[in-house]
């Protein structure tokens, strides 16, 4: 059956391509609400340009958004985020997903899903997604991951893929009408780690403290020998994790 879009939404769908990012990026202007998905990426990415293995039978898929001000951007990932937990808890009753700043979803502490937001700073936004449906990598991560299946849940790429695109475009319009407060809520209630120790790798240095929560434009805050220390990039590792 085909997939049930939002109301304005295309979907573009790709047997394999290099990567649904590279291909959204290059959609000509009016492609606004324009998703790509593609059984297989020969070259998908994740954070800082990391190969993100990309077999058929997951769900890679990138999302074209335009006209976002760039103070607002930010706020995607925690979107694509919130909007990524509810479908797999939709589709996977139980399944305890937790979202874990700042990109990540992870199900038993391990990573199920990754999230990469590209701007081109003139108001055109890309959030791509990959969620491991059917297979996971094993070697070569810097965290543990897994899959839906390995979790125990028979889900389909569409139904995953509808599910998401639901949720997206309703906090879509919940953040444009409402601003971010009720997002964030939303994605602290998924929080993975916070109260609990966290290590951040910083380019030059690492630093060590409890996760203490968000600020209200999503950044980390670590709160270091009682001193609450802003954090708005990095490698992000909780316990065992590290």
């Amino acid at each position: 059956m085909p997939v049930i879009l939002p109301q304005g939404w295309t979907l573009i769908e790709k047997k394999e391509t290099a990567s649904t990012n590279a291909d959204a990026k290059s959609l000509p202007s009016g492609s606004d609400r324009t998703a790509v998905v593609a059984d297989a990426q020969t070259g998908g990415r994740g954070r800082l340009g990391r190969p993100w293995v990309s077999p058929a039978g997951n769900l890679y898929i990138s999302i074209c958004l335009e006209k976002i001000p760039l103070a607002r951007a930010g706020m995607y990932s925690f979107l694509t985020a919130v909007a990524l937990a509810e479908a797999m808890e939709r589709q996977c009753p139980d399944i305890g997903v937790q979202c874990k700043w700042p990109n990540d979803l992870l199900v038993g502490g391990k990573k199920i899903s990754g999230i990469l937001l590209e701007t081109d700073g003139a108001g055109r936004l890309v959030a791509g997604v990959g969620v491991n449906i059917v297979s996971f990598p094993e070697t070569g991560m810097l965290y543990r991951a897994t899959s839906l299946r390995n979790e125990g849940y028979a889900v389909t790429r569409d139904q995953m893929l509808e599910s998401f695109l639901q949720s997206f475009a309703q906090w879509d319009a919940e953040l444009k009408t409402n601003g971010s407060a009720r997002l964030l809520d939303a994605w602290k209630q998924k929080a993975y780690g916070i109260g609990g120790a966290v290590t951040v790798n910083l380019p030059n240095r690492k630093m060590r403290g409890t996760f203490y929560g968000l600020d209200k434009d999503g950044c980390l805050l670590l709160n270091k020998d009682g001193e609450i220390v802003k954090i708005t990039a990095g490698d992000v590792f909780f316990g065992d994790q590290e």
